[in-house]
């Protein structure tokens, strides 16, 4: 019996990104299941989104940090 994987929202970014190089070299097999193949390529694209998510959260949170530490353009000279 094979366990299901987890869901998508529940890994981390490093797990989702090994998974998806995974399916990746599965769908690129000539000999792949054609059963399978739309199951692999749904989680792929759950992967997908999850990553594009993280991502974009990440960015703005970097951003934030960076505008913190960056000095006023002009001094206040009250």
């Amino acid at each position: 019996m094979v366990d299901d994987p987890p869901p998508a929202a529940d890994i981390g970014y490093a797990s989702a990104l090994a998974e998806l190089e995974t399916i990746l070299v599965e769908i690129e097999d000539d000999a792949v299941d054609v059963d399978v193949l739309a199951t692999r390529v749904r989680r792929a694209a759950e992967l997908l989104r999850v990553c594009r998510t993280r991502i974009a959260a990440a960015r703005v949170e970097v951003d934030q940090i960076v505008t913190e530490l960056q000095p006023d353009a002009e001094p206040d000279d009250g």
